[in-house]
């Protein structure tokens, strides 16, 4: 089973939100899943990043 994760991850002088999703992808990890893929790139000039990483479990 595969699933896809958006995460989207700012400098917290920008006011950043708490959660940016890394919780839930360590969530993931510490449950067994693996990190098949990661796509990342910065997003604008601010200091502002997005990713896409594919996690997988085997049955």
């Amino acid at each position: 089973m595969e699933k896809v994760l958006w995460i989207v991850s700012t400098v917290k002088m920008l006011g950043a939100k708490a959660d940016d999703g890394l919780e839930t992808v360590n969530d993931y990890l510490e449950k067994g899943w693996t990190v098949k893929h990661i796509s990342a790139c910065a997003m604008g000039t601010s200091p502002v990043g997005q990713a896409y990483i594919v996690i997988e479990k085997q049955d």
